[in-house]
């Protein structure tokens, strides 16, 4: 809050009060429903890369909110804290900087991080498309 009042949009510091208010409005707000069933062919496929230790999503990616809450340089030059990936399709754009439109843009070099963001060079486009896939189950 203190970023985007404050810092980006020059606004007044905020009391504890209305924080706290922010936050209990924001956390409660219902996660929406994931758009691709979990038993989807692609999603399966997906999750089993995902899930591929030398794909290596779940280095980071793991857990009930599948974030690790640690932070790390995924080529960025700085470390960010890791996201939590359930409903990430509904908080677009993406990566630290807004660079991937969709979910399968965060997927090129030009903005994922290349090998540092998991290791997914080496996947074909229907092997992203269906990591995709998969992150649109969570």
């Amino acid at each position: 809050l203190e970023e985007v009042m404050v810092v980006r949009m020059g606004g007044s510091h905020q009391s504890p009060a209305r924080v706290q208010a922010l936050a209990d409005f924001m956390f409660g707000l219902p996660v929406p429903p994931p758009s691709l069933s979990a038993d989807d062919a692609a999603a399966v496929r997906g999750k089993a890369l995902f899930e591929a230790p030398e794909v290596g999503c779940t280095e980071c990616h793991a857990g009930a909110g599948i974030a690790n809450r640690e932070s790390h340089d995924v080529g960025t030059g700085q470390s960010l804290q890791v996201p939590s990936l359930r409903s990430i399709e509904y908080r677009a754009p993406f990566m630290h900087d807004g660079c991937a439109p969709t979910l399968r843009a965060r997927f090129d070099l030009a903005c994922g991080g290349g090998d540092q963001h998991g290791h997914t060079s080496q996947l074909s486009d229907a092997e992203l498309d269906d990591l995709v896939a998969y992150q649109r189950s969570l």
